[in-house]
């Protein structure tokens, strides 16, 4: 048995390994970014984030897919990012109104089954995933705002957490 000092380091609990708790964040949007075919997609990529980034925006859940690279941002940013894609003459489309539901995990690596539930627990919700990116710890789910609620009773319910 491990045993810590409460004093210098805080009360230790261990908790099981599984999906103890979620959230829900807000203001998100999701843009996705033509680069094309393969001759040339290398640097067709960089320029998007570097168009991106030179306006001072910060981007997460950043895929890359065959034809396209797509990506989330603060929706009250999605204005800069538009303009400064349209003035590099990048093709793009956008979509507002978006949140992200996170699942937070003891550990994804003692855990089965734990995305087919999240997965089937946002389809019972009506919510459909534009994205999804997981850590050690957590899954975080984009899904359109008006459907974060509904997501998070589903979850609870999926996992038996109140």
């Amino acid at each position: 048995m491990n045993s810590r000092s409460t004093a210098s380091k805080g009360v230790y609990i261990e908790r099981e390994s599984g999906v103890y708790d979620f959230d829900a964040d807000y203001g998100v949007a999701h843009v996705n970014v033509t680069v094309g075919p393969p001759e040339g997609r290398t640097e067709r990529t960089t320029k998007v984030f570097r168009t991106v980034a030179d306006a001072g925006v910060p981007v997460f859940l950043a895929k890359l897919h065959g034809h396209e690279v797509s990506f989330a941002v603060e929706e009250e940013r999605l204005g800069d990012v538009e303009g400064a894609l349209k003035a590099a003459g990048l093709a793009y489309r956008s979509r507002r109104d978006l949140a992200i539901v996170t699942v937070h995990v003891g550990t994804m690596n003692d855990g089965t089954g734990i995305m087919v539930r999240i997965a089937d627990a946002l389809q019972l919700a009506g919510a459909r995933m534009y994205g999804v990116g997981d850590s050690h710890s957590s899954v975080q789910c984009l899904i359109d705002g008006r459907d974060a609620q509904a997501a998070l009773v589903q979850l609870m319910s999926a996992f038996g957490v109140e």
